[in-house]
């Protein structure tokens, strides 16, 4: 999805306590019903909304989507300074109160998303219907020299081969480097066309400065799904399997992708989700701790 596609998709800048963030609203879907859920979803660092196209493509005919761009990213502003999740987590409550939406809402986030979804669930509890973590670091950086270059490469290297390919090496399978080449292209020229301080002010914010999520995710009532990629070289899906069955309301499910499920593998990605939201209308299904797919 982008800006300019002619499916009544509305395209708003909302000033928040990080910056003005652009949100993609497609609206309350023609086939609406008592089981329409609004999607709230976030994108990974170095990446913008168009990453969720698969999954808007097929959700939107049954639920209302709002896509936010983070600060740095896509048509958001930068931020002022660096900032943590749960100020991420409060930018996206001003979103929906400037959009006038009150019921609780899916937030779905990947990466970086995942972590926003996690802390807004944590913090605005009573607004969360359920979260869907995909592919997120809830550990605090386990390699700081990595990320530390990551950081400094969004600022002074971001214009170079080497860099944007690095970024998707390690973002995407083979495959799809391959298969998707009109992606790709955007997605390089997204990390081109961005203010590099700004990028690098936001990659710092989230690789290097972020909480610890993974203590606190037994804190989070919503149900949750977790989603992980066996193939995902910076955040060990063994790891992740570990750390979401601290979830009580939690299933966890594993995909052969690297970092960015949504893109590597959006099909399957998207049925996950599409079957999470359907057994969301049976609650019991995620009575138990840490259950499984």
């Amino acid at each position: 999805m982008t800006p300019s596609e002619p499916d009544s998709v509305k395209t708003r800048s909302i000033l928040t306590n990080l910056s003005r963030l652009a949100v993609y609203d497609t609206g309350i879907p023609n086939r609406a019903a008592a089981s329409s859920e609004v999607l709230v979803l976030w994108p990974s660092v170095l990446a913008d909304h168009r990453i969720y196209d698969a999954q808007v493509a097929d959700l939107r005919e049954h639920h209302r989507l709002i896509l936010i761009d983070g600060p740095g990213h896509g048509a958001s502003g930068p931020s002022s300074g660096r900032f943590s999740m749960e100020q991420c987590a409060d930018a996206l409550s001003q979103v929906l109160d400037t959009l006038q939406i009150v019921k609780p809402v899916v937030v779905i986030g990947t990466s970086w998303g995942g972590l926003v979804a996690g802390e807004f669930a944590l913090k605005h509890p009573g607004r969360t219907r359920a979260v869907v973590m995909l592919n997120t670091p809830v550990f605090k950086t386990r390699a700081r020299w990595r990320d530390s270059f990551v950081s400094w490469g969004a600022r002074w290297l971001k214009f170079t081969n080497r860099y944007v390919q690095g970024v998707a090496d390690a973002y995407f399978m083979p495959e799809t480097r391959k298969r998707e080449s009109a992606f790709m292209e955007g997605f390089r020229k997204h990390i081109r066309g961005v203010s590099g301080a700004a990028l690098s002010r936001a990659v710092r914010s989230v690789l290097l400065e972020r909480e610890d999520l993974a203590s606190r995710l037994n804190s989070i009532a919503a149900p949750t799904l977790f989603v992980a990629g066996t193939h995902d070289s910076m955040y060990p899906v063994d790891d992740l399997r570990h750390a979401a069955a601290q979830l009580t309301r939690g299933r966890f499910i594993e995909l052969p992708t690297a970092h960015l499920s949504v893109v590597d593998a959006p099909s399957e990605t998207t049925q996950a989700i599409d079957s999470f939201l359907t057994e969301l209308q049976l609650t019991s299904s995620f009575s138990s701790p840490g259950a499984k797919a």
